[in-house]
């Protein structure tokens, strides 16, 4: 099974120091970032959301693996099942 992973991420540019937010997200295959959040959420669950909502090309192939697959991820961390998470993908809590 790909093992997929979203790095809730400061991004730190050097030699400036100057700081953006965001996230990493990466699998066996495949890796994409975005740095253009104002901050990032505590919530792990929301984290998740906005990178459905925002994540560019590659982001969105890693998605739709977690949708074709129902299987979970790692947010930071932590470990979410299809069953925390498949609400996301609208698909009833019961």
């Amino acid at each position: 099974m790909n093992k997929i992973t979203i790095q809730p991420t400061v991004f730190v540019n050097h030699p400036s120091g100057e700081q953006t937010y965001g996230y990493r997200i990466f699998d066996d295959y495949d890796q994409d970032y975005d740095n253009t959040w104002e901050s990032i959420p505590d919530d792990d669950l929301e984290i998740l959301g906005i990178v459905m909502d925002t994540g560019g090309k590659t982001a969105m192939e890693t998605i739709d693996y977690i949708l074709s697959n129902q299987c979970g991820l790692f947010i930071g961390n932590e470990w979410y099942d299809w069953e925390q998470i498949k609400h996301l993908f609208g698909y009833d809590e019961d």
